[in-house]
């Protein structure tokens, strides 16, 4: 997604250059200065609030991207706006040393890193909210195995997992389930070698979310795509890889705290939109999957826990394109008992 992984038989449909030999985007540059496995790139304490709130930004982007959201909040909670490693211009921690993409080295160092935050500043069951992918990644982990250390969690246009099609089907009507083993093979012998490794920043970056695909605006999601497409392109593949092994839907009905899982609602013309991404025309049909049926699992669970609401006339960033709703779904769902 966001990430040239959308279009999963790309590789057989180009016929222009898309990668380079030289490159390999699975190691950090030489003069790459990292930070601390576990540590956080930023954080920052804004508001006075009774409730106490985690935001976390997700998909490459910083602290900064919520700027709006604790404008409007600043007075009602007290806020924690975290930047993870390698995201909004930090430094990301060192690329592990033999380490395959199932181990999740980065996306439980960030959920460490939240977990010290928790305890270095004594907060009592804070309010999680996490944005896109990686940072609801990072919410999953803690509250599937560290339940106790939160109180709630808010998901924002979050992606639980890596949807797959049929490989040997071109449509979309039927999802590919995949074990674990098999995810972690896919990665490790295909996206990561295959792929990854070689795609060039041109290709990257036409394979990532358009701007219209952020926000309703065209021109806000325009400011969004830049901000997300100045991190290092090893840290996103880093991150990105990781995801594409995590798959959290077996364990769904081990959710103990409440949990507001908070959907975009794009729209059927949007969905069936054409746009030009790496030498061809797509729809935007997969972003229905990504975004929405992917979710199907966790609704047929059926855990109490844990709730969807869909936020009207609202793409990717939802609190962006329809603050009122969102604003109004998080305070119904906090102040509920």
């Amino acid at each position: 997604m966001i990430f040239i992984l959308f279009t999963q038989n790309i590789i057989a449909q180009t016929t222009e250059p898309i990668q380079d030999p030289t490159l390999n985007n699975l190691v950090l540059p030489k003069d790459y200065k990292t930070s601390v496995l576990g540590n956080l790139g930023d954080v920052k304490k804004i508001g006075s609030g009774k409730e106490t709130m985690i935001l976390i930004p997700g998909w490459g982007f910083g602290a900064e991207v919520y700027h709006n959201f604790i404008e409007a909040n600043k007075n009602k909670y007290t806020i924690y706006a975290v930047t993870l490693a390698g995201f909004g211009g930090t430094a990301a921690p060192p690329m592990p040393n033999n380490a395959t993409y199932d181990q999740q080295t980065w996306i439980n160092g960030a959920t460490n890193g939240i977990l010290n935050i928790i305890k270095k500043e004594k907060l009592i069951k804070p309010i999680i909210v996490a944005h896109f992918n990686i940072s609801t990644q990072v919410a999953l982990n803690l509250a599937l195995d560290h339940p106790d250390q939160i109180g709630k969690i808010v998901l924002l246009a979050g992606i639980p997992y890596r949807y797959y099609r049929p490989f040997s089907d071109t449509s979309w009507g039927k999802e590919a389930r995949f074990t674990a083993a098999e995810r972690t093979n896919l990665v490790n012998q295909y996206w990561a070698p295959a792929w990854y490794k070689t795609v060039t920043k041109k290709t990257w970056d036409s394979g990532n979310h358009t701007p219209e695909e952020y926000s309703k605006d065209s021109a806000t999601g325009k400011i969004l795509f830049d901000q997300s497409a100045q991190v290092s392109m090893p840290v996103m593949i880093r991150y990105l890889l990781e995801f594409f092994t995590y798959d959290p839907s077996l364990r769904y009905n081990e959710i103990k705290i409440p949990t507001l899982i908070l959907l975009p609602s794009f729209s059927d013309a949007f969905f069936n939109e054409n746009y030009y991404s790496i030498n061809q025309n797509i729809s935007r049909e997969w972003m229905k999957y990504y975004y929405l049926e992917v979710w199907n699992s966790a609704k047929e669970v059926n855990n109490p826990m844990i709730q969807f609401k869909t936020i009207r006339d609202s793409h990717v960033f939802i609190w962006y394109d329809n603050p009122k709703d969102t604003y109004k779904a998080i305070d119904d769902f906090i102040s509920k008992k």
